[in-house]
């Protein structure tokens, strides 16, 4: 068996993983928790997890540096 450092470990490069591979434990995750704001706190608790869990997915992504938001909001000014 090969060995691996924990940086390789945790970006998903270990030999025989792939990215994405936890995906959907995430995703079950997700919706237990979109279930659960749901069913105890109401239609707007359910709205305010999706939206922090949007505004947390988008900040992960920028923070992996895949998504370049300065690139996002300049287009969306008109600037290219």
């Amino acid at each position: 068996m090969e060995r691996t450092t924990w940086r390789e470990h945790a970006s998903g490069t270990e030999p025989g993983r792939y990215p994405g591979e936890h995906s959907a434990a995430i995703g079950l995750l997700a919706g237990m928790a979109l279930a659960f704001a749901g069913y105890f706190g109401g239609f707007f608790a359910f709205l305010l997890v999706v939206v922090m869990g949007a505004a947390g997915w988008v900040t992960g992504l920028a923070l992996e540096g895949r998504l370049d938001l300065g690139a996002l909001l300049g287009a969306r000014r008109g600037r290219r």
